[in-house]
């Protein structure tokens, strides 16, 4: 008989909350714990100093929450503070002991708390290690508390939920979670034997449109004609325009919708939105667009000014407008438009990283120090071939200065073309100009270390991301393409991670217009055709500021030289006397 245990809130005895309120209180008590062996008490104290000098700060001066810890700790990269991966896990898993040690609930590691037999049982039925790992932490949970796999249901779920915030050091808590639902779920579905109990899965997506089916058909229908219309120009029509790009097709398939969104969020009923012209009414335009405003801050962005932008191109070439609607839509937009040109202060910001030799080597080696770590302890995982997949992924940022969604689409064969095979590979990185932002085909040749590195990735490790056959460079666990901003997000968690360094992937163009232009300040040039720029205008309005530093350093060194000159031949030092 498996054991089962209500899901009624623990003992009153378990829920009393420690008394401890900084670290020191925990330090003191471990240093005055007698069950504590020498080498035990040792290690925790060590890992306890260490949080409390990698937060900087006395450990009186930080709290003894593990939540708390949790959150702070996610911030902490390892590779910044110079500690091992191995060491910094030892850390974590320390500093959750000598919590546990001091009253607080941990939630136990697997290693300490086996499977019950229950358990163990129905793990052996799951298909990979993908949902073994998926429902790892769910199952510890569940052995800790005596709860068998028949009695779990939504409620369980829900402490178990609580407990990864406040018990454990899971950097992504909510994203485990996510994750057991969806595999546990699956298990029900497909397995025979397993408990048939669906659990509701968080949606943890950041979408803010609404669907197309919540508005009329009338208005999908108007849309999808505008935008027909806008792929497909008619070069006898008398307003003939060049045809738009599929990319700027989705763009602004996007934009109607999430300005249809807009005015529903502002009081008007989706029913009433019936087509374009309902958007383009001046008030319904002037309600959606304050709706965007506010949202974003009480400020105009980018996106709000190109939606009034696309607004007033609706009303003058598809709906034929007229000149007065023309007119108030025009001074909208107007009003609206971005003063500021050149790169966010944020991303400003992120380049001065980089002013630091250091944390330029750093991550320019990355990829290859990836490798050769990997290499040395491969252990046939597929967490060890994602790790490369990260690094291949950051050598081809680093050298070719592309999208992230020209990244993430990439497949084997149609964008990577093998000019030369062999021991020493040519391999040409091709993309055509209907799948860049602003029509501009990308081929280059990659340079010999990136096209070794490439091969070793295709060879070894990508066939451990998928059991399904794939073209994708870059392919999920199911064989298909990663979604853009996930990819995204992973790469910069990825860097983080390996170097403390914060930055995201649309950084790397501008890196790399930071690095050309401070060995070759005069040369926008080369700049434009990297970036593939289709004029000289836009690559200038965006990175002139990032040609400044390299002026200062010639004025600065032309102010040494005189300085120099001085010292060598000074003349006397003369006291300007005032006129009578």
């Amino acid at each position: 008989m498996e054991p089962i245990m209500s899901c009624s809130e623990p003992s009153k005895e378990q829920c009393l909350p420690p008394t401890l309120a900084t670290l020191a209180d925990v330090i003191t008590l471990i240093e005055r714990d007698p069950g504590l062996r020498a080498p035990r008490r040792k290690a925790m104290l060590s890992a306890l100093r260490t949080v409390a000098r990698l937060l900087n700060g006395a450990p009186a001066s930080i709290a003894a929450d593990p939540s708390a810890l949790r959150c702070r700790l996610a911030g902490v990269s390892h590779a910044a503070v110079g500690l091992s991966r191995g060491r910094w896990n030892n850390v974590r898993c320390l500093t959750l002991a000598a919590l546990k040690t001091a009253g607080f609930r941990i939630m136990p590691q697997r290693a300490s708390a086996p499977s019950a037999p229950a358990w163990k049982k129905l793990e052996a039925s799951l298909p990979d290690l993908q949902s073994r790992c998926g429902l790892s932490r769910l199952i510890t949970f569940c052995t800790g508390h005596a709860i068998g796999p028949t009695a779990v249901d939504a409620a369980v779920f829900e402490r178990f939920r609580e407990a990864l915030l406040t018990e454990t050091f899971a950097r992504r808590p909510i994203t485990v979670y996510r994750s057991a639902c969806t595999t546990w779920n699956a298990a029900a579905s497909s397995i025979a034997g397993w408990p048939k109990v669906q659990i509701p899965v968080p949606d943890l997506s950041r979408r803010v449109a609404l669907p197309w089916s919540a508005f009329p058909d009338s208005f999908r229908e108007g849309a999808e004609a505008y935008l027909n219309r806008q792929s497909n120009r008619d070069p006898f029509s008398d307003d003939y325009a060049e045809s738009a790009s599929a990319s700027t097709i989705r763009l602004q398939r996007n934009q109607i919708l999430l300005t249809a969104t807009a005015l529903v969020r502002s009081g008007v009923p989706a029913e009433q939105i019936t087509g374009l012209a309902v958007l383009v009414e001046p008030e319904n335009a002037k309600l959606a667009l304050h709706y965007l405003y506010d949202r974003a801050g009480g400020k105009s962005t980018r996106s709000i000014h190109a939606r009034a932008v696309l607004l007033h191109s609706i009303a003058k070439h598809w709906l034929k407008a007229s000149p007065e609607q023309l007119q108030l839509l025009a001074d909208l937009s107007h009003r609206l438009a971005i003063k500021k040109s050149g790169m966010t202060p944020k991303n400003r910001a992120r380049l001065r990283q980089f002013d630091d030799k250091a944390n330029l080597d750093a991550l320019l080696g990355l990829p290859r120090r990836v490798l050769q770590q990997v290499k040395r302890a491969d252990s046939g995982s597929r967490r060890d071939a994602l790790r490369v997949m990260f690094a291949v992924a950051i050598e081809l940022f680093i050298v070719a200065a592309i999208r992230v969604t020209n990244m993430a689409s990439l497949e084997v064969g149609r964008h990577l073309v093998h000019a030369r095979l062999g021991p020493n590979s040519v391999v040409h990185l091709v993309i055509s100009e209907d799948e860049i932002k602003n029509d501009v085909p990308c081929e280059l040749p990659l340079p010999a270390e990136s096209a070794e590195l490439l091969a070793t990735y295709l060879s070894v490790f990508r066939p451990r991301l998928s059991a399904a056959r794939s073209s994708w460079l870059f392919p999920n666990h199911k064989g298909k393409r990663r979604a853009t901003t996930r990819f995204s997000t992973q790469i910069a968690e990825f860097i983080h991670d390996e170097t403390g360094i914060t930055m995201n992937a649309h950084l790397f163009r501008h890196l790399a217009m930071k690095l050309h232009f401070d060995a070759h300040p005069e040369d926008v040039e080369t700049g434009r055709r990297v970036l593939g720029h289709k004029n000289r205008s836009t690559t200038l309005q965006y990175y002139a500021d990032l040609k400044s530093p390299a002026a200062f350093r010639r004025y600065d060194a032309m102010i040494a030289g005189l300085r120099e000159a001085a010292a060598v031949n000074p003349e006397p030092t003369r006291r300007r006397v005032a006129a009578p």
